[in-house]
């Protein structure tokens, strides 16, 4: 499946998948908007909207072996951060989003965790 980062240095990363039946896995390291300045040490889903004939899975790991995190059949639209909570189970793991349909589009927005390069200071 095509897919895109929109990522920003201190900021939440966004992506974008489209297309038909496939597996996309999203590494933590592609989190990163500078890796010289910025390295993602964890991410938690903040935010999720999904078209589809088919169903998303998002687990949390290299495979459709880790932990599920969220099912998303036909349409949906999450925003857990306006409740101020995320979905992590395991942070610090990449994520893997599995499609069974054979069209639909996937934004997921993530919260990051993440160590600087210069560190913030005289906050």
């Amino acid at each position: 499946m095509p897919f895109e980062f929109i990522n920003a240095i201190r900021a939440k990363s966004t992506i974008r998948i489209t297309g038909g039946a496939a597996n996309t896995q999203i590494n933590l390291v592609n989190l990163s908007a500078n890796t010289a300045e910025e390295t993602v040490t964890a991410a938690a889903i903040a935010q999720v909207s999904a078209s589809t004939n088919g169903i998303y899975r998002i687990y949390r790991g290299n495979n459709s072996a880790g932990v599920l995190i969220m099912e998303i059949p036909t349409f949906g639209h999450y925003v857990m951060y306006e409740y101020d909570i995320t979905f992590a189970n395991s942070a610090t793991s990449n994520i893997f989003v599995e499609h069974t349909g054979t069209a639909g589009t996937l934004v997921m927005q993530l919260a990051k965790t993440a160590t600087y390069s210069p560190a913030l200071s005289g906050m």
